[in-house]
């Protein structure tokens, strides 16, 4: 049933893990099951806040557009069990600060705004849930800013590369290079240079787009050493 897949979507979200049988199934009475194909817009920045969202299968990402419109940033990319949009709900002028996108087929579970913010009035416990993981995002947030602003392009692909190595594996499957640069704050042709140049010297081979790392010690040591 539609209802019963919205509740395990629903129970799922890590700032409602503390919200009552009642308050979630009050949320997923009022909730609608969205599906998106990939490259579909799920919305804009400057649109007015009506939902906020929950990931149930797919990808979707969130980013801020270059006023040009050559090029966008990537804030962050969220996955089944994720939220989209939780922040928007408290906004004062209530309209999206950024844009959503699916980068893969996807499926969401949209939230009436009224409702979440009842359900916080409603139970204390997860209003602190809440409050609890609008702090982390706020602490990856600044840890963006402070990649992009003193980290030079090789050491935010370094570091991606790295990220990826740790969690995955060798063997991972790069993102397209226009998906890749909006990641990490640059443009395609800056972020196929530098694969190249990582590749020439030996430092990670390619097949396709899956990569195998083979020295990352020196990578960490060369571009950033303060991790090692």
């Amino acid at each position: 049933m539609v209802r019963d897949r919205s509740i395990r979507a629903l129970s799922a979200v890590e700032f409602l893990s503390e919200a009552s049988e009642e308050g979630i199934r009050r949320l997923a009475e009022a909730s609608e099951l969205r599906r998106l194909d990939r490259g579909a817009t799920l919305f804009l920045e400057g649109d007015p806040v009506g939902r906020l969202f929950v990931v149930i299968e797919g990808w979707i990402k969130v980013y801020k557009g270059h006023p040009s419109g050559d090029r966008h940033l990537v804030l962050h990319l969220e996955g089944p069990g994720s939220s989209l949009a939780e922040v928007a709900v408290f906004l004062d002028e209530a309209r999206y600060p950024a844009s959503a996108e699916a980068v893969t087929r996807a499926e969401v579970l949209a939230v009436p705004k009224e409702e979440f913010l009842a359900l916080l009035e409603r139970e204390p416990k997860v209003a602190r849930c809440a409050l609890r993981y609008l702090a982390r995002r706020q602490r990856a947030l600044i840890g963006l800013v402070t990649k992009l602003t003193f980290h030079d392009v090789m050491d935010r692909l370094v570091g991606y590369l790295i990220e990826r190595l740790e969690g995955e594996g060798q063997g991972f499957e790069l993102p397209t290079n226009a998906e890749l640069a909006g990641l990490l704050g640059t443009v395609p042709e800056i972020v196929s240079r530098k694969l190249w140049q990582l590749y020439r010297e030996g430092l990670i081979e390619l097949e396709g787009r899956k990569v195998q790392v083979t020295e990352p010690a020196y990578l960490l040591a060369k571009f950033m050493p303060r991790r090692r």
